[in-house]
C-alpha cells in the first residue's frame, strides 16, 4: 500500500506540548492527515492520565516541557507495567537535534525523531515510517523500547556470535576500536531518524 492510501480514520493520535500553538498546530496537521480522533494535553503529568484514558494509537511529543519533559515522559509510559499499550509508537519533536538529544530520546524509548520546525509533509514522513517500517522491541536491563539498532541485517542471531564470522582479510588490520564504529551520516535537521 502506498503512503498516501493509509485510511487514519480509525487512528487516535495524541499530541503532548507545553505551547499552546505548537498543540494547535499538530492537532490541525493531524486531522488534516484524515486522523479519526486527536487528543491533546499541555504536559507529561497530565498526558499521563489521559492516555491510560484514551489509550491512542500514535503518540507524539515535544522533548521540552515542564514540569515533566518529553523525555521522562516517554520513559515512564515504556515502563509503566499498568500501562496499556507498551508498544505504542513514539514521535519526538524537538528543535534541539545535537546528537546528544537523539541519543537520549533513543534511550528513553522513543520511535523515531523529528526536528522543528515541523512541516505537514515531515510529520506525514515519520508518521508512515512507523507504521510502514516497523521497529522490534526489546528488553535490556533496565532499557524497554523498540531495538537502538536501525540497521539490523547484519545482526546475529543464534547461540555463537563468534563461529559464524568470516575470516579476517589478511591485507585488513587484526583489530577493530569498537567505539570508532559508530558513523554519522550528514544528513538536514529535518532527516535524523533513531
Amino acid at each position: 500500500m502506498r503512503s498516501n492510501e493509509y485510511d487514519f480514520s480509525v487512528l487516535t493520535a495524541m499530541f503532548v506540548d507545553d505551547s499552546p500553538y505548537m498543540r494547535r498546530l499538530i492537532h490541525d496537521l493531524l486531522i488534516a492527515m484524515g486522523f479519526g480522533k486527536v487528543i491533546t494535553a499541555n504536559d507529561g503529568e497530565s498526558a499521563l492520565v489521559l492516555y491510560k484514558d484514551e489509550v491512542p494509537d500514535i503518540l507524539i511529543t515535544d522533548a521540552s516541557m515542564e514540569p515533566m519533559d518529553g523525555y521522562e515522559f516517554v520513559q515512564r509510559i515504556r515502563t509503566d507495567p499498568s500501562n496499556p499499550n507498551l508498544y505504542i509508537p513514539i514521535i519526538m519533536l524537538s528543535g534541539h537535534v545535537e546528537m546528544a538529544n537523539i541519543e537520549r530520546a533513543r534511550d528513553n524509548g522513543v520511535t523515531e525523531y523529528l526536528a522543528k520546525p515541523v512541516s505537514a509533509a515531515s510529520l506525514h514522513q515519520r508518521v508512515v515510517s512507523v507504521i510502514e517500517q516497523p521497529r522490534q522491541f526489546v528488553k535490556v536491563g533496565n532499557y524497554f523500547g523498540p531495538d537502538r539498532r536501525r540497521h539490523t541485517d547484519d545482526v546475529f542471531f543464534g547461540d555463537n556470535r563468534r563461529d559464524g564470522l568470516d575470516a579476517v582479510d589478511s591485507e585488513s588490520s587484526d583489530t577493530v576500536d569498537s567505539e570508532s564504529t559508530d558513523t554519522v551520516d550528514s544528513k538536514s535537521e529535518e532527516q535524523w531518524v533513531i
